[in-house]
Formats: structure tokens, sequence, C-alpha cells
């Protein structure tokens, strides 16, 4: 009696032993995978990670094509309306690289023509021409003028490392990206040509699988000839259309 209830004891003892070690090893896996996953929150070594899962709208491996208007508000003497056409290729969905054209139309600010029709002091004797006439126009002008761009080529590199999405009145929900570019080109004027450097942000709200409404800034660093001479910024605010091609591609699932 007493060897059968001994044998019992340790039968089960056995058992529970190797329940308990069953449940361990079942557990540690995941116990392992949660700590993975605590490691990567936050961990900016890790690629490929999304706040946005299932990205609705993808860019790597595709090409953009932008059609698009801006215009140049800050140069002191010439107004600017200019007509964009960009290519765009990405490699990746933060990484791509754009060639763009533009071609710039411009028209006098009123302060030439303020500059060239200031009145004389008829009171002032000093006012005179070689002849003793009295003057009535003490205006000057710009000799030689200045030099508006005509043609602008760029080569940027654009990196967008935001891409989100946000909802109008909870009736759409639209998405879109941040980015940020930098870049060389070429800019030919009236008179002279000369190289320049720029960088920017913009944005991109995407409409659906293959267009976009993009708006870029862009601050343009360039030495003008004459009459200035001097290295000039010149800011540029522009917004078109973007065309995707291929206009269909898997979406990630």
């Amino acid at each position: 009696m007493k060897k059968n209830l001994l044998s019992n004891v340790c039968l089960a003892f056995l058992l529970a032993l190797s329940f308990t070690a069953s449940v361990q090893a079942a557990e540690k896996p995941q116990a392992q995978e949660k700590a993975k996953e605590k490691d990567d929150i936050g961990n900016l070594r890790r690629e490929g990670i999304d706040v946005v899962q299932n990205r609705v709208f993808i860019k790597g491996g595709r090409t953009e094509l932008t059609l698009g208007t801006g215009f140049i508000f800050d140069n002191p003497f010439l107004r600017y309306e200019t007509l964009e056409g960009r290519i765009t290729y990405h490699f990746r969905e933060m990484l791509a690289f754009e060639g763009s054209y533009a071609y710039a139309f411009h028209q006098d600010k009123a302060i030439v023509k303020d500059l060239n029709n200031i009145p004389c002091d008829p009171n002032n004797p000093l006012y005179t021409d070689t002849n003793g006439t009295l003057l009535t126009n003490c205006g000057v002008s710009l000799n030689p003028g200045p030099d508006p761009y005509q043609h602008i080529f760029n080569g940027n590199l654009v990196w967008a490392p935001i891409y989100g999405k946000f909802s109008i009145f909870s009736k759409k929900i639209l998405h879109f990206d941040i980015f940020a570019t930098a870049g060389a080109g070429y800019y030919m004027a009236e008179r002279d040509n000369r190289f320049g450097f720029n960088v920017g942000v913009g944005t991109k709200v995407f409409l659906n699988d293959w267009t976009a409404v993009r708006v870029d800034f862009r601050n343009f660093t360039i030495k003008e000839g004459a009459p200035f001479n001097h290295i000039v910024n010149n800011r540029i605010l522009s917004v078109g259309m973007s065309f995707f091609v291929p206009t269909k591609i898997d979406r990630e699932q």
C-alpha cells in the first residue's frame, strides 16, 4: 500500500514538472516577440516602419510627371510668372531624383515707372539742362536694366520622410507626403546665363492611384549680372498637378 502511494506521488510530481516546462517553453517565444516589438518602438535604425500601414498610394519604382505654374514674389524690380514641367523618378518611397524646366514671363513693377518719372522741384534752379532750360523730369533709369530670367533648368534630389493622411469633414480621407529638396541648375536670362543652387520644401496630396496636387516652395541662389552684380535669393511658390506612371500598381498588403 505504502509502496503504491509513493509511486503515485512520484508520478504526479513528474507530470506537474513536465507541464510547467511545456508552459514555459510556449511562453518564451511570446515574451521574445514582445521584447522585440518593444525594441522596435522608436528605433530609428530599423527601416521600413510606417505609422500609416498598408499605404494607399505607392511611389517607389514609378515616374511622376508634373505640370504647374508659379510666381517669384520678392524681386524688387520685376514680376514673374512661370510655366513649369517636372519629371521625377522615385527610387524608393522616400528618395527620388527630379529634373525640371520653367519658362518665365516678366513685367516691370510699378517702382521702375516711378523711378523714371520723378518730377523736379520747379523752384530749384539747379534742375536745368546744359542750355539753362528748367527740367521737369528728374527721374532715373537703370542702364543696363534688370536681366530677366527666361529659361530655368534644374536637377534635384527629393527626400520625402513624412507620409500621412487626413480627413475632410469626416467625409473623405486623403493621403499626403511632405518632402525636402536640394539641387543645382542653369539659368538663362535675356543678356547672360549663369549657374545657381536651390533648396525647398513641398507637399503632395494624392487624389487617387495616379494623380496628386503638388505645392512647392523653392529658394534659388544666383549671382546676378549688371547692373547689380551680387548674389540674390529668389523665392518661387508654385502649384501643379502630378501624374504617376504606371497608373496602376499593387498596394501594400
